[in-house]
């Protein structure tokens, strides 16, 4: 009976799994051959890719691009245009498959997209692309909230910089229960308060 350091069950299954195809290495006359018993018996549901520096990288089957970029960094995932898989050119689409090398191709100013959700399969992936999309409907929130509380002082001949700078906005916050003045901004411009 395993302690309470004892590795995980997954850590023991590998272990034996490394450990026969050891015992089998010392069998086989051609090490081809057990390498391409051990290509197609690696873990059903994972997949092992290489990076163009030749590390392996594990990931659940049917993991894209996109996640493999999302799991080197999040600004390579965010900025990610692009993969090359096994030096071609393939759509984040793509399913990875076991032994592909992948490269991704970033573009700085490019942004993750709400169909990449279709397609991402790590909870990384989904998290990171969802907290993109979340902080950029925000802040365009934020953006039009302003226009809105601008063009409504004017109608009335004040200014926005004046109430931001005045008491009263606070007053206002408080009463929503908003935290500040971008709060509010936010608020107006996905529509709950006018």
């Amino acid at each position: 009976k395993f302690g309470e350091n004892s590795p995980p069950d997954e850590d023991v299954k590998r272990f034996k799994w490394f450990k026969q195809i050891l015992e089998e290495l010392k069998e086989v006359e051609d090490p081809r051959e057990l390498m391409e018993t051990v290509r197609t018996d690696l873990f059903t549901a994972e997949v092992f890719v290489f990076t163009p520096k030749g590390d392996v990288r594990e990931f659940p089957k049917g993991a894209t691009p996109i996640d493999f970029a999302y799991s080197i960094h999040t600004d390579v995932g965010n900025q990610c245009v692009g993969a090359r898989v096994n030096r071609n050119i393939v759509p984040l689409s793509y399913q990875l498959q076991n032994g592909d090398t992948l490269e991704i191709i970033t573009q700085t100013g490019r942004h993750p997209s709400k169909d990449w959700l279709k397609h991402a399969v790590t909870s990384r992936a989904i998290s990171k692309i969802k907290a993109w999309i979340k902080t950029e409907e925000r802040s365009k929130s934020i953006a039009l909230g302003r226009d809105i509380l601008e063009k409504e002082f004017r109608k009335h001949k004040m200014s926005l910089g004046q109430i931001l700078k005045a008491d009263d906005l606070k007053k206002i916050c408080e009463e929503y229960s908003i935290e500040d003045a971008d709060d509010l901004m936010a608020v107006i411009g996905y529509g709950k308060i006018s």
